[in-house]
């Protein structure tokens, strides 16, 4: 039985060309996005999931109170803090730093690499699952010069022979010292949130920085090891005790714990510290969008065949006088469904194979499409019989419906509630690709928004240098020797960055301040005197640093924010404390955009201290970045010939920032633009169907004076009817969810009603083009062959 089934539905497909063709290539289109991106979401779910002690591990979330009951939820916490919990806590096994990963340069004799390293201990290694391959890593604890590096750090630096070689040999780290090779760990797979080449002893980065020990600071993040069957909630409970009662004043700082896996996706609370969304916000979105496209080509499937039935009816009218019953009939359409799916499922694969290289680029991943893996086949199977069931259910319910008394007699008219049904798929159709057009325009918009937003700040014309020990320590010779070569305009140091000022600090006190503003953060950045002519920023009062060491060692500038915040009127001469020390403001900077565009401008202080500011910043004269960077490059091999150049662009760094929006409206442009095709390809099946239903009607009007245009205009206005319809009910749906999605930048576009307009008139002219198409053939036939067999 099967096997008849098969025959006949191959006949079908190849009886029924442009049918079967419409249906494959909108079938296997969505079918290969669905598969590229299940392939991105299941990469994406699977980070951090594969650390065998995944379900005790727990990552500290501070939470610090603001006004009106809110919580505002953040990862830097104190290292006192992660010590008290093992030593306090008895369900607590051990704790782990999360250090932040830096670029550094790493020297072994004539040798020098740069990778990507932080601070860890011992126990780093022992909770997570990162196989350590030769060597102690319990040196990390026990000495305060040991290193653990990478397998591929190691083969850079010792080649094949790294095994035998690499335990014991001395790697100079730029910035924090010599240190011996004590172990060598497993590259972190590629589904591991955190990747670096190399670790240090946390010991001595405490040494370095003693003011880590303070239990008020938030200069790391922690990770706790919990026992078996302990309760996230009570360990959280007794962390926030503990914490309470070690920190000074008032503050009502809080703690609770996320459980390390979820940190990944989850990274955004809500100001009651729920979880309000993050990196699972675009696997929702990509997913919605893929579902979205197979149900738009499934649509097409049920649409063309439910209205090519009456030409079937014939078929089934016989099958039933013969004995063939309603089961055995839905059996056939849907194995013939099935069929259609099967064949779009394998050009879907070879489609997914041949686009893969290029969505790695984009997504900047390693994604593999392994057909071998029980998982890939498990996922294609499911797909595989939901299509079919989606496209197949309702036409086979519909083809086995049919009478065969009516059939035999030519009574086999198509019911109105099927023809009603069909309407309501397109509009349905439609309507979701307007959503995905409407979503297309507003994400490109608040991605340029994003790209030409005034910063108050410029980022134009300057490379970016990591000060490293050799950099501060030559800094002035090195800046003389820029400042005198062709194409550089100015040189400074800063650091934080200025366009994501990540250091801060809460002990800040001032005439008139409230109780309600003892936990306001004010963001922090060392720079060199002329930092502000080199980013052309304006003061709005006072004076920025002159340079002078005895005159700016208790002065201080802060930025408008700042001052609006702290309610200080005419703030130049007055004094403020900060660090149990007082200090004197000398000038206001005018406001920029000191974090991300998801973010307010934050009130900030900004230091006098150049050996310690982070960055060297090249600013080139317009149009000269070329000689700029020669000019660089030659001025490090004559002053610190020693040290590898390594540079990047300000403005690139910069977008970098915003890779997750730039990938969301590329690939909101392509589901788009597919939406829309595979849309169109049912609606060039329906109409040609309709042209052929009505032939002799055609051919009547022209006998009696119709023109083309008149025909075109009948034929196509029912579908352009449809559209209108469709973007009537999608136009709101767009504007809700669009709406919420730019709720999340503090700074976005404001959504208008010509995005709509430009996307319903889009899909109409697409749409009278394809029925159009068909219409004109239709107008412009000969209406004695349509009307001679009458």
């Amino acid at each position: 039985m099967f096997r008849n089934y098969l025959k006949v539905a191959f006949r079908v497909l190849l009886r029924k060309k442009s049918y079967s063709i419409i249906n494959i290539a909108g079938l296997s289109i969505s079918l290969a996005v669905t598969f590229l991106m299940l392939l991105w979401v299941q990469d994406e779910w699977n980070t951090d999931k594969f650390h065998a002690n995944g379900d005790r591990i727990f990552r500290i979330k501070r939470t610090i109170p603001l006004e009106g009951q809110r919580l505002d939820v953040f990862n830097g916490i104190s290292y006192p803090m992660m010590e008290a919990a093992v030593k306090e806590i008895p369900e607590v096994e051990k704790y782990m730093p999360i250090g932040f990963s830096f670029e550094e340069n790493l020297q072994r004799g004539a040798q020098t690499l740069r990778a990507n390293g932080t601070f860890a201990n011992t126990a780093y290694f022992e909770a997570f699952s990162y196989p350590v391959l030769i060597g102690d890593i319990t040196q990390l604890d026990k000495k305060i010069n040991a290193l653990a590096i990478s397998e591929s750090l190691a083969k850079r630096f010792f080649g094949n022979v790294w095994e035998s070689t690499a335990l014991g040999e001395m790697i100079h780290i730029f910035d924090n010292g010599d240190f011996i090779v004590e172990a060598v760990y497993a590259d972190f797979p590629e589904n591991s949130s955190i990747k670096n080449d190399f670790y240090f002893p946390l010991q001595n980065h405490l040494k370095q920085n003693d003011w880590l020990l303070e239990w008020g600071n938030r200069g790391m993040q922690g990770v706790l090891l919990l026992s078996e069957n302990a309760d996230p909630k009570i360990v959280g409970g007794k962390l926030q005790k503990i914490f309470r009662a070690n920190i000074e004043g008032e503050r009502k700082e809080g703690c609770f714990l996320q459980k390390y896996a979820d940190h990944y996706l989850y990274g955004q609370f809500d100001e009651k510290a729920q979880v309000s969304g993050g990196r699972v916000e675009y696997v929702r979105i990509f997913m919605i969008a893929a579902i979205l496209l197979l149900i738009i080509s499934c649509i097409n499937f049920v649409n063309l065949a439910t209205a090519y039935a009456s030409k079937r009816a014939k078929e089934v009218g016989v099958k039933k006088v013969i004995g063939a019953g309603q089961q055995s009939l839905i059996g056939q359409f849907m194995v013939e469904a099935g069929s259609i799916t099967f064949v779009s499922v394998v050009v879907a694969m070879v489609l997914t194979q041949v686009l893969l290289p290029q969505v790695n680029l984009m997504t900047n991943k390693t994604l593999v499409f392994d057909m071998f893996q029980p998982a890939i086949w498990t996922g294609v199977l499911a797909i595989f019989l939901i299509t079919t069931l989606l496209s197949g259910a309702y036409p086979s319910f519909v083809l086995s419906s049919f009478r065969p008394i009516n059939v035999l007699k030519g009574k086999s008219r198509e019911q109105q509630g099927t023809i009603s049904f069909r309407k309501m798929l397109v509009v349905l159709q439609f309507g979701m690709s307007l959503l995905l057009i409407v979503g297309a325009m507003v994400v490109q918009k608040q991605v340029h928004f994003i790209k030409n937003k005034n910063l108050g700040i410029d980022k134009e014309n300057l490379l970016t240098i990591h000060q490293d020990e050799k950099i501060t320590e030559h800094y002035e010779v090195l800046r003389n020797e820029l400042i005198n070569s062709e194409g550089i305009a100015d040189v400074t140091v800063a650091g934080p960055s200025p366009f994501d000022m990540q250091a801060s600090t809460t002990g800040v006190s001032w005439p008139g301040k409230r109780p309600d503003q003892e936990n306001i953060e004010f963001q922090l950045l060392w720079s060199a005197n002329n930092f502000p002519d080199v980013f052309n920023l304006e003061m709005a009062a006072g004076e920025f640093y002159r340079g002078d060491a005895g005159y700016d060692s208790t002065h201080l500038v802060l930025n408008e924010k700042a001052i609006e915040i702290m309610g200080i009127e005419d703030p130049i001469g007055k004094s403020i404390q900060l660090w149990d020390q007082p200090w004197q403001i000398i000038g206001v900077l005018q406001d920029f955009h000191n974090r991300s565009l998801y973010e307010e401008i934050e009130p900030a202080f900004f230091f006098l201290e150049a050996d310690n500011a982070g960055w060297l910043f090249v600013k080139s004269e317009a149009g000269q970045v070329s000689e700029a960077i020669s000019s660089v490059e030659a001025a490090f091999k004559k002053v610190i010939p020693e040290v590898p150049l390594h540079y990047d662009f300000v403005d690139e760094r910069f977008q970098r920032l915003y890779e997750s929006e730039e990938l969301t409206g590329t690939l909101a442009n392509y589901f788009a633009l597919i939406s829309i095709f595979i849309s169109c390809l049912g609606l060039f099946g329906l109409a040609t169907f309709t042209a052929e239903q009505r032939t002799k009607e055609i051919g009547i009007r022209k006998v009696l004076g119709a023109t083309t245009a008149g025909l075109v205009g009948l034929l196509s206005k029912d579908f352009l009817k449809l559209v209108f319809i469709a973007f009537v009910i999608a136009s709101p749906l767009a504007y809700y969810f669009m709406k919420n999605w730019l709720m999340a930048f503090a700074y976005h576009i404001d959504i208008s009603w010509l995005m709509f307009a430009l996307a319903g008139a889009l899909a109409a002219v697409i749409a009278f083009l394809t029925v159009g198409f068909q219409s004109v053939k239709a107008a412009l036939a000969n209406p004695v062959e349509s009307l001679r067999s009458e």
